[in-house]
Order: structure tokens, then sequence, then C-alpha cells
């Protein structure tokens, strides 16, 4: 499986669990059973967009692109997003 196949394959994993739409992928590494991947969900749209609320995960994948765990590690508002 491509990195492209992995992080469109998590996104739509993503979405049908959680309800919330995908925004990107800002990791994605090789773990020691699969891939863990870093992923910002979009929770509430706002007016003007600079103020959506979004949502950052960590998920784990197994070797075959399939969930094994994921949880919330923060939210944000989209123009205050901090780089870590």
């Amino acid at each position: 499986m491509t990195m492209t196949e992995l992080i469109a394959r998590t996104k739509k994993q993503m979405e049908a669990i959680t309800g919330l739409a995908p925004e990107t992928v800002s990791r994605l590494d090789r773990a020691e059973t699969g891939w863990s991947v870093a992923i910002d969900m979009l929770e509430h749209r706002s007016i003007p967009r600079t103020h959506d609320l979004l949502a950052s995960f960590e998920v784990s994948l197994d070797m075959d692109g399939n969930i094994q765990n994921w949880h919330r590690t923060g939210r944000f508002v989209r123009n205050q997003q901090t780089e870590g």
C-alpha cells in the first residue's frame, strides 16, 4: 500500500468513526506493528473559516492500513494553530 493510499484510507476510516470531516494528515510514520498517523479533523465550521474548531488525533494502523486505536490529542481554532 502506498503512502497516498494509507492517508486516504485513514481519512475515510476516521470520518466513519468520528463523524467529523478530515482536514489534513500532518505525519505518517512507520511503526513497529504498522503505521502511526497524526490527522486533524474539522469539529465545528465557522464563518469566517479562520474560526473553525479543529481536533488533532493520533491514529495507529496495522500493516494493512486498518485502524487499531486512536485518540484525540488536542483541539485548536484554525487561526491559532501553533507548530509543535
